[in-house]
């Protein structure tokens, strides 16, 4: 019996593929019974292959919720960047967040609710919370000049932890209890967000 040969592949685009296909296994399956012997099969490699770029499965998790934060981070600069005003750009940014999440429900669990996360957050992840505190920090320190950093601090938390909680609230079907019915979600979201941008501009 012939022995299958391995799928052929650039060495510098291995780590890529391998991310890009524990993506789409998170997707479908979340992250709890990923493994690295499975992508290396889904992409056709040796099972040692991987650890040419992981040392184990933790790291390619962390890489896997990397990736997931790039993207959404970079749809944030862009909808921070086409704003008009600081108002607008948090609304934005919150409307943001709920739809990458809404697209992508497993992966915004590995990011934000998983063993990355608990009971404390990986080391690797904190510059990407960085990322996102800032995201809501700046067009919140425009709107308000003359706020004193220690009060801008709890307004960012008290509206992070808003969009948040919305967000967590829509991914596990809990809000339509709230809300009249026949009123759209994405009307619901909007309004609920821009209600938190308010509050936390106004203090």
């Amino acid at each position: 019996m012939a022995i299958k040969a391995e799928k052929p592949y650039h060495r510098e685009d291995l780590r890529g593929d391998l991310v890009r296909a524990g993506r789409e296994y998170v997707a479908a399956n979340g992250y709890h019974s990923l493994s690295v012997r499975t992508l290396a099969q889904s992409v056709g490699v040796s099972p040692g292959a991987p650890y040419r770029h992981f040392s184990d499965r933790r790291a390619l998790l962390l890489a896997i919720a990397i990736d997931g934060y790039t993207d959404l981070f970079s749809a944030a600069r862009a909808i921070n960047a086409s704003a008009h005003d600081p108002e607008e750009a948090l609304i934005g940014a919150g409307l943001g967040y709920l739809e990458f999440v809404t697209a992508n429900p497993r992966l915004a669990e590995l990011m934000y609710e998983s063993e990355l996360t608990s009971p404390s957050i990986d080391p690797a992840l904190l510059e990407y919370q960085h990322i996102g505190q800032a995201a809501l920090t700046e067009p919140l320190r425009a709107a308000v000049p003359d706020c004193d950093e220690a009060e801008l601090a709890i307004r960012v938390l008290a509206l992070w932890s808003s969009i948040y909680g919305f967000a967590t609230l829509r991914k596990r079907q809990m809000v339509s209890e709230f809300v009249p019915h026949g009123l759209a979600s994405d009307e619901v979201a909007r309004r609920t967000i821009t209600l938190a941008v308010h509050a936390a501009i106004r203090g």
